[in-house]
């Protein structure tokens, strides 16, 4: 029986069209980062009209919550803390002389050596605690890491306000004390500039304020925000903190700091550090 070959030209036509080998991806376009909001917050006096908030950069005030890196770098902290000057000494450093307390046999009583042993009172201590360091390392990025964790935990649950200027007019105690009563920031407030000194009046009027600390931003460590309640910032140390722990994703001039509308529903939902909290 003979074989039908179909034609070229018959071959192109009923051909089926070549499979294409390439996958078309279709990539979803990341969202612009937005800033987040909060409530700016005065210490000289309330301010008249609609609230103003504040422009503050995701990266560092919105942070994933991870509670692991925070107890990683309060242990680091807390560790360079420890002295470590602890020493006892050994049967070897125990002065007095080495002979032997009595014959090996014929006492009947149990036997003994020299009186540094450490079954002996007066003796040496055996195992005791010797000068050491106890100092840890961790990796820089991760003390940053634990930083932004920080100071978002802090916005998270209203315990973090926002300043111009970390100043005060009068140096008396009795005037600031009023005032962070009125706000309730009398007790667990810490308040952190980003100026190289904390102001002589401000520094002044809280040394005696038991529950309140002044202290510049090149001095915060992470377990500074975890320990105290509260947690006060004013513009400068905002910008140093964006500055050093951002990604470089949102960049916030000062001009663009303030919100003169409050509008965004964030800050509704951050608020202002309340005497509630």
């Amino acid at each position: 029986m003979a074989t039908v070959v179909p034609t070229l030209a018959q071959s192109k036509q009923t051909a089926a069209p070549p499979a294409s080998h390439h996958k078309v991806i279709t990539r979803k376009v990341a969202d612009p980062i937005k800033p987040v909001y909060l409530t700016l917050s005065s210490l000289v006096g309330k301010s008249k009209g609609a609230k103003k908030a504040v422009a503050l950069d995701p990266t560092v005030f919105d942070h994933p919550v991870r509670r692991d890196i925070l107890h990683l770098c309060v242990v680091h902290y807390l560790d360079s803390l420890r002295q470590g000057t602890a020493s006892t000494k050994t049967r070897g450093e125990v002065a007095g002389s080495r002979r032997k307390i009595r014959p090996q046999k014929g006492s009947g009583r149990a036997r003994l050596g020299d009186r540094q042993s450490p079954m002996l009172r007066g003796g040496g201590v055996a195992f005791g605690p010797k000068p050491r360091d106890f100092s840890t390392k961790l990796n820089r990025k991760v003390i940053q890491m634990g930083m932004r964790v920080a100071l978002t935990m802090k916005l998270r649950e209203q315990r973090l306000g926002v300043l111009r200027r970390i100043n005060w007019w009068s140096h008396k105690t009795a005037t600031l004390r009023s005032r962070l009563e009125g706000l309730g920031w009398r007790t667990g407030t810490l308040f952190v500039t980003g100026e190289p000194e904390v102001p002589a009046r401000m520094r002044l009027a809280s040394k005696n304020l038991r529950g309140t600390e002044c202290k510049t931003v090149t001095d915060l460590v992470v377990y500074d925000i975890v320990k105290w309640r509260r947690v006060v910032l004013d513009f400068a140390a905002v910008n140093t903190l964006e500055r050093t722990l951002g990604k470089g994703l949102v960049e916030i001039t000062d001009s663009e700091r303030v919100v003169s509308d409050v509008v965004h529903a964030s800050v509704e939902d951050a608020g202002e550090v309340e005497a509630s909290t």
